[in-house]
């Protein structure tokens, strides 16, 4: 729409009258024209009539469906919750990290206890009726993507979990696109109970045992098949990471997702930029406060076994594999956080 200026011969269905904004007369078109001209120029005040009118029509997503909240399944025995993949959370190729995965799952796993047990005042995860210096702590969490998925999609997470020995308990993860229902990845962890004041493995007391297993599956059930692999790692001298306030949990310990993050800094950028995280897998060692420095390193490994079986059948295609170790040092010596093994597999034309 052109401003103070006769309309081209062929803008139809002129109607007369005349609107304002600051002192610059301009013509309004009818509905009819509105609908079926775009004058966009430049200089002129009085876009505001066809901006609103093409608000509902010309946009190209006119509302973004959103993800269903979370739920238990009907025998309750697990649990599910849809997620969008927000812009903050990719990589430059638009598509998650395992660092935005890794978070997920712990919401997910979050939410599914304050469903089954409410909402507390303690950070540390513990069955009502257990003693406060008693709490669940992660001792491995491994981690397979098939496919990583983009900004803008929606993802489901089942969880669930199941006892693992007397003195363990193992949470599963099944990661799958919402709207096709295809496979993107799955994931399961190792926790024990620990006493806070001694620092020792502690027993859930059988009763407590017990009510806690009436919302496990029936069936053992284990999205991955448990691989650790523990190779010596050469000497190395890397810069350390420090630790910091904002890496803290609720509970007052450096987060899980923190240590992973710290991690993939020590990847050669050969690797990163040419491979694709296929899999991750951490064993948790100590614990780490804020203000310990963080040491990082990482080793080749060699390509001794073949990429894992996924969805789609038997692993395929060129892949490596690096160790990682995270340790915090002080003038007593270095004690190891974290070890770690990634998987990569390289990247093709069509992923």
């Amino acid at each position: 729409m052109l401003a103070g200026r006769r309309l081209p011969s062929d803008v139809p269905s002129l109607r007369q009258g005349t609107t304002w904004r600051g002192r610059i007369p301009c013509q309004l078109l009818s509905q009819t024209a509105r609908q079926r001209t775009r004058y966009n120029q430049p200089h002129s005040t009085c876009r505001v009539a066809t901006v609103e009118s093409y608000a509902e029509t010309d946009v190209a997503i006119n509302q973004f469906p959103g993800p269903s909240p979370g739920s238990f399944l009907p025998d309750k025995r697990s649990f599910r919750e849809e997620h969008r993949i927000r812009g903050y959370e990719v990589s430059p190729d638009q598509r998650a990290t395992v660092v935005t995965v890794a978070n997920l799952l712990q919401e997910v796993a979050g939410n599914h206890a304050v469903g089954l047990w409410g909402r507390t005042d303690e950070g540390f995860a513990s069955l009502p009726g257990m003693n406060k210096t008693v709490v669940f702590v992660m001792t491995r969490l491994q981690i397979r993507m098939y496919q990583y998925p983009k900004w803008g999609d929606i993802v489901g997470v089942e969880t669930y979990y199941t006892e693992e020995g007397r003195l363990a308990f193992r949470r599963d993860w099944k990661i799958t696109d919402a709207s096709t229902g295809a496979e993107l990845g799955a994931a399961t962890s190792t926790w024990v109970t620990i006493n806070m004041d001694t620092r020792r493995l502690a027993k859930i007391p059988d009763t407590l045992r017990r009510r806690f297993l009436r919302f496990a599956p029936e069936i053992s059930l284990h999205a991955l098949p448990v691989a650790e692999t523990k190779k010596k790692l050469p000497e190395m001298v890397l810069p350390g990471q420090v630790a910091r306030r904002s890496d803290m949990d609720m509970n007052g310990h450096i987060n899980n997702v923190t240590y992973l993050a710290w991690a993939l800094e020590s990847v050669p950028e050969n690797v990163y930029w040419t491979h694709e995280l296929y899999e991750v897998e951490l064993d948790f060692k100590a614990e780490c406060l804020a203000g310990n420095t963080v040491e990082a390193h990482c080793n080749f490994l060699d390509d001794e076994h073949p990429l894992a079986d996924g969805p789609d059948g038997p692993g395929s295609g060129q892949h490596l594999q690096l160790l990682h170790l995270l340790q915090k040092c002080d003038e007593g010596g270095c004690t190891e956080l974290v070890r770690a093994r990634t998987t990569w597999r390289g990247i093709t034309k069509s992923t």
